[in-house]
């Protein structure tokens, strides 16, 4: 097999674009309930575990959402670095990460909190603000930042007010 040259690869350039595409002021996330309402109809008829991620302004203003794994009936796997993707092109500020529990149960489980953990560190390096990360099921949730605030401790909040 003949080996190749270097002027034998095809060579790619890629663009990141950000259009806007309204004037309109972004909808304000200020709590984990208002961020819960964007989620709750779809999150009652999925049967596999999702995952997505709300990318916010330095104002807690939405810049998108989406949904970066679809897994099982009992669970999904996270790449941590896939987390961060829309955050850092479009240049949020803040991420808050959303999933469901296709059982219907809102706690969190250890394999989230681990995750939680993992995020948050992640985050520090990239200096984007994990505000929350909410588990929905049945139409209640739970915000691991309230009831886990240690984990977010070793790092100051832009934003104290959003689990108040």
């Amino acid at each position: 097999m003949a080996r190749k040259k270097a002027s034998d690869w095809k060579r790619y350039r890629v663009d990141v674009v950000r259009h806007e595409i309204a004037d309109a002021i972004p909808l304000r996330i200020e709590s984990p309930a208002k961020a819960v309402e964007l989620f709750t109809q779809d999150a009652k008829r999925l049967m596999t575990e999702s995952l997505w991620v709300l990318t916010l302004d330095g104002r807690n203003g939405l810049l998108g959402i989406e949904q970066i794994y679809s897994g099982t009936a009992t669970g999904t796997s996270v790449r941590v670095g896939e987390l961060f993707r829309y955050a850092v092109a479009s240049g949020g500020c803040g991420i808050i990460l959303a999933h469901n529990h296709p059982s219907g149960d809102p706690q969190a489980s250890d394999e989230d909190k681990r995750l939680t953990t993992e995020v948050i560190k992640a985050s520090r390096l990239l200096d984007i603000e994990i505000l929350d990360h909410l588990v929905i099921g049945n139409g209640a949730y739970t915000s691991i930042r309230s009831e886990n605030p240690l984990m977010w401790a070793s790092g100051e909040s832009a934003v104290e007010a959003f689990t108040q």
